[in-house]
């Protein structure tokens, strides 16, 4: 099974996505977690390509959706080959910082920067681009906080303000995720805003209650506490 956490830079994805592999991990499911790819090493391909794509603006990239997205799409792509791929085949539970809902909600926010209304012909070709970079989480847990807040905790943690066209394009990310999770029923939403990590660690637990198979050696009475 592949579980991934989205959300914005400060929503608590990292926190998360270990707290989950570590509760999993005490009930002696196999896990595999993968932090955010920026943070990981990656063999020779998959660096060459993290550098193409961090080489600019670290939110926006490089202003077009089409190379954005491409990009995204292949680095995601080369992850499935050498990390996804390999631990769902050896039976393990992968848990994934960022998923394929990342793709598409950074590159929607691009359009939506520049359409009024429901892009609704760029939401077709983003799907279709990013499926190309191999399969989307079973479920994606989306970590919902009101934009200005996450992006207050994200300058927090990294000591440096973000720029006004920053914070303009991370709120078109927000709007991006709830035209997602509108459309998608394998993106749930769990509102994080005034709670501490580990109430926000019950809520997601609760939320994946009904969406894990029934032959995973869960206690699921665990879950709904």
């Amino acid at each position: 099974m592949l579980i991934a956490f989205e959300g914005l830079p400060g929503a608590g994805k990292t926190t998360q996505s270990r707290l989950l592999a570590d509760h999993f991990t005490r009930q002696d499911v196999p896990v595999s977690y993968l932090p955010d790819n920026l943070t990981r090493t990656e063999d020779a391909l998959g660096s060459t390509l993290l550098d193409l794509f961090a080489s600019g603006d670290p939110f926006a990239r490089h202003g077009s959706v089409v190379t954005d997205t491409m990009l995204a799409t292949a680095i995601r792509t080369n992850t499935v080959a050498t990390h996804i791929a390999p631990a769902l085949a050896a039976g393990q539970m992968v848990i994934e910082d960022r998923g394929v809902h990342t793709i598409q909600s950074y590159s929607l926010a691009t359009v939506l920067q520049k359409h009024v209304g429901h892009p609704a012909g760029g939401f077709r070709w983003l799907r279709a681009v990013s499926a190309w970079s191999g399969p989307a989480a079973d479920v994606a847990v989306w970590l919902r906080l009101p934009a200005e807040e996450a992006i207050g905790r994200a300058v927090l943690r990294e000591g440096a303000p973000y720029t006004a066209e920053q914070h303009a394009f991370l709120r078109h990310v927000h709007d991006a995720y709830d035209h997602l999770a509108a459309d998608d029923p394998h993106l749930v939403t769990v509102d994080a805003f005034g709670l501490a990590p580990q109430q926000v660690h019950q809520a997601v637990l609760r939320a994946l209650a009904d969406h894990l198979p029934r032959s995973t050696p869960v206690d699921h009475r665990s879950l709904m506490h």
